[in-house]
């Protein structure tokens, strides 16, 4: 078929466009920068670590204990004071009860250790002019004092002492007509079984008077370890002092010592001590021994 001319002008500007759209085709197609990936729809593998703490190999710190390793807070510390405690609430709930009866039921049986041997065999005169010597105190407790007549202070107020605290036992029917109050001068020069005849009913009626010679007296004073003095020279009618002890010594039945009370010791304390004594004289099995 035979072409016209303005077909032919036609083909012609096709050709002219379509030449002219190729570079620009081609620039669309190989824009610079874009590489083939990133036009791919693939999907990169996964990184197991993403979000994560990369792993090390430096080894994890140890974790630090609560409690210290030393000290009272220590295990070691804790256990040492729960078995102390064990052991406190041990004697206290049952060893000391045990003790307690062990040591009444030796009561009076017992040797007395770490304590100064008080008391022993001794000869005098009493108040009434006739012998007495420690046997006639056997199976009785005895409350005794060494003093003098004359003094004019001391002397009393422990012998008023030994009568308000015996005043105060003989309320008690278990330590009534139980004991036997003892007074042992140490003036023998002076104090003659007369002489302590007349002193003592105003102290107490139970009382005993002692008296003898100087040796006599120098023996008993030495047994239950009193020191007294007087003056070395004294005129036959001149008043003089003596020097001494100022302790009143509590015994047994057995004329074993038991306590001393001082001058600082009441009536009170005094009574409630030697009640005390008694109670468990009789709590070992013993017996009493009244007047």
């Amino acid at each position: 078929m035979a072409m016209t001319a303005g077909n032919g002008l036609r083909f012609k500007s096709a050709l002219a466009i379509s030449s002219r759209a190729d570079p620009l085709h081609q620039v669309r197609l190989q824009s610079p920068n874009r590489s083939a990936a990133a036009y791919s729809t693939d999907v990169p593998p996964k990184n197991d670590n993403d979000g994560k703490q990369q792993k090390t190999d430096e080894p994890k710190p140890k974790r630090e204990s609560l409690l210290p390793t030393s000290g009272p807070l220590s295990p070691i510390g804790i256990s040492m004071f729960l078995v102390t405690a064990g052991g406190i609430l041990y004697y206290f709930t049952i060893k000391k009860d045990q003790i307690r009866k062990e040591r009444i039921e030796n009561q009076g049986k017992q040797e007395v250790f770490g304590r100064p041997a008080i008391g022993g065999p001794f000869e005098l005169t009493d108040h009434h002019g006739k012998p007495f010597s420690n046997q006639d105190l056997r199976g009785k407790f005895a409350l005794i004092y060494f003093g003098f007549c004359h003094c004019p202070d001391i002397c009393p107020d422990e012998m008023d002492k030994i009568g308000d605290a015996l005043a105060i036992l003989d309320r008690n029917p278990l330590t009534r007509d139980v004991i036997t109050p003892v007074f042992i001068t140490c003036d023998p020069q002076r104090d003659s079984p007369e002489a302590i005849s007349e002193y003592l009913p105003q102290f107490h009626p139970k009382f005993v008077g002692l008296t003898g010679s100087i040796d006599q007296i120098r023996t008993a004073c030495k047994a239950f370890r009193v020191y007294f003095s007087k003056p070395p020279k004294v005129a036959e009618n001149q008043d003089y002092l003596v020097d001494h002890s100022i302790f009143s010594y509590f015994m047994d039945p057995n004329g074993e010592f038991i306590d001393v009370y001082g001058k600082d010791r009441t009536a009170e304390y005094m009574a409630s001590d030697i009640e005390r004594r008694i109670k468990q004289y009789v709590d070992a099995g013993n017996k009493l021994e009244k007047e």
